[in-house]
């Protein structure tokens, strides 16, 4: 069943493939949630609470990228949540959060997320928006609410800074 129609399933209040519809965002969610909030028990609740959010507002949901919407959600309800609770996040405990199946299925995501800890949050989370969640530059400037030129520039210079570090893994790994 396509993620359009389950919505429009929820839209009726039948939440028989709502176990597909996690399934099938959850990883987009769990990332927009772990680039703002580095603790680890909260980012359960806090993915909860961006489902909890979505289906209570299903009626105010347009049809349009699921994986934009859901993340902006899940943004907002991080960013309250790192306000109230004002803690910095360890990248450690990222990966630690992801079970050792997923640590083999994703490996990918794993070394991103390795490579992503010397860089600033903000930065973070448009490398992460872009290349995890897949977001275009336009939604993410609507998410971290920043010119589209600002947030081009942020995932350039990111993106260079990533490329130098690993091009100097890979230097010293090679010899």
């Amino acid at each position: 069943m396509n993620i359009d129609d389950i919505v429009e399933e929820f839209k009726k209040a039948d939440y028989t493939h709502f176990d597909e519809f996690y399934n099938t965002t959850k990883k987009n969610v769990f990332f927009s949630i772990a680039a703002i909030v580095k603790d680890t028990s909260a980012i359960d609740d806090l993915m909860q609470d961006t489902y909890v959010k979505f289906l209570e507002n299903i009626n105010k949901y347009k049809a349009s990228n699921i994986n934009a919407y859901l993340s902006t959600v899940a943004h907002n309800i991080a960013i309250n949540y790192y306000n109230r609770e004002k803690r910095l996040v360890h990248d450690e405990e990222i990966i630690d959060y992801i079970s050792d199946d997923e640590k083999k299925t994703n490996y990918q995501y794993i070394e991103a997320i390795e490579m992503l800890k010397d860089l600033d949050d903000l930065s973070k989370e448009i490398v992460v928006l872009h290349t995890i969640n897949d977001l275009k530059f336009k939604e993410i400037s609507k998410i971290v609410d920043k010119p589209l030129g600002t947030v081009l520039w942020i995932y350039n210079k990111a993106i260079k800074d990533l490329q130098r570090k690993a091009g100097a893994l890979y230097e010293k790994d090679g010899n």
